[in-house]
């Protein structure tokens, strides 16, 4: 696929499917919450220099959280935009840094970002990312039940384990299965910890007869589908570069032995059942929970796809910067 491409991963009817209430390239209110985030990164020394300040400010990161986020008020704004910040400055470090490849590392990383954000060690608050994820925790804890805080921090932990997963792929050159990598891209997207942050958009979170009934689970699952593998479409020409393995298309054309354009539709037509798939189980939870508060998630669900899709063809994310890759530990 080439730089200038105007075809997107999405079906032609998609936007049917999902609403989107507002522009967020355009909103004086995310507009604020960008600045505020690069005021935050500068002010807490997230960047470990300009250049990885730039990818940041390339991202788009309030932008992103507005596009995703299009109901939240200044508050949850706020914390989507750093927590996305600072994501992207973790996934820098474990994609493209020295970590990329070293699972012993990743694993003494892992142990430490974990024990800090669990409380189980004392935080090392001479690291940059360590004072960000703390801050972004103990904003999420604020005003917010402790069963909301301690769900939140178990789907981010299964993040740092499928970091954890993707070195050891590197370590020993592997492509994974199919079946494996969709599993597993799942928790390496962080997309779950996102779809926690929708019910701080609700009057209160989600009960958990509720939360983990099937049903749910299978709209956070398909939501999660989706926005991954969309992803993996427009990150594809960067991670070709840099001779990543994760990435569903890759997976795709070694486990089927196709070429990448053939891989490309396939993603195209995983995508649309996906969306159709969609479709289907929301109608089945409103047959189930005709409540107010589930058509509000469902709503902020639908704009979480629909604003991740029009984030990724707008952003400057996968632009080529040579070089650019945050330190951690």
């Amino acid at each position: 696929m080439s730089s200038g491409r105007t075809s997107v991963v999405v079906s032609k009817n998609e936007a049917d499917h999902f609403e989107y209430p507002f522009s967020a390239s355009c909103h004086p209110m995310v507009d604020a919450a960008e600045r505020r985030t690069l005021q935050w990164v500068r002010r807490l020394r997230l960047a470990p220099d300009e250049r990885a300040l730039w990818r940041i400010k390339a991202a788009s990161v309030a932008h992103l959280a507005g596009w995703v986020f299009p109901s939240a008020n200044v508050q949850v704004l706020q914390v989507a935009s750093d927590f996305t910040a600072v994501l992207f400055l973790l996934d820098d470090a474990y994609d493209e840094g020295s970590l990329s490849a070293d699972p012993q590392g990743v694993a003494r990383l892992n142990e430490k970002y974990l024990g800090e954000l669990f409380g189980y060690v004392q935080p090392d608050m001479d690291d940059p990312l360590t004072r960000g994820l703390l801050d972004i925790r103990d904003r999420i804890r604020e005003g917010n039940p402790h069963f909301f805080l301690n769900r939140w921090l178990s789907h981010f932990q299964y993040y740092y384990e499928a970091n954890l997963w993707e070195a050891n792929n590197r370590r020993r050159g592997r492509v994974p299965r199919l079946e494996e990598y969709v599993m597993m891209r799942r928790y390496s997207g962080a997309v779950y910890p996102y779809c926690d942050l929708i019910e701080l958009l609700l009057d209160q979170p989600l009960p958990l007869e509720v939360v983990q009934h099937p049903l749910l689970r299978s709209v956070r699952e398909i939501c999660n589908d989706i926005l991954c593998w969309t992803n993996d479409y427009f990150s594809l020409e960067k991670e070709l570069r840099s001779g990543e393995v994760h990435n569903l298309i890759v997976v795709l054309r070694d486990s089927d032995g196709v070429t990448l354009e053939e891989a490309t539709a396939r993603l195209r037509r995983m995508h649309d059942q996906r969306v159709s798939d969609y479709q289907d189980v929301k109608d089945k939870v409103l047959s189930l929970w005709p409540t107010d508060g589930i058509r509000q998630y469902l709503d902020a669900t639908d704009a979480m796809i629909a604003g991740h899709q029009r984030w990724a063809i707008a952003a400057l994310r996968y632009a080529e910067v040579p070089g650019v890759a945050a330190h951690a530990g």
